[in-house]
């Protein structure tokens, strides 16, 4: 997996998860279901680009 292609997945994803967070007060239960999905993929992105980003920086 390219580091850029996962830099743009993080982007993306973040976008949705600011605009998420900004109407949690008014989210519904399924609603916040979908937030902490959605939390739980932006931190796996994350951890999947620093670890590629340490592992090629070391090539």
């Amino acid at each position: 997996m390219e580091i850029k292609f996962l830099g743009y997945q993080i982007l993306a994803i973040g976008i949705i998860w600011t605009g998420m967070a900004f109407f949690f007060s008014k989210m519904t239960e399924p609603s916040k279901v979908i937030f902490y999905v959605v939390t739980s993929w932006l931190l796996f992105l994350i951890v999947l680009f620093v670890k590629k980003f340490f592992k090629d920086r070391k090539r």
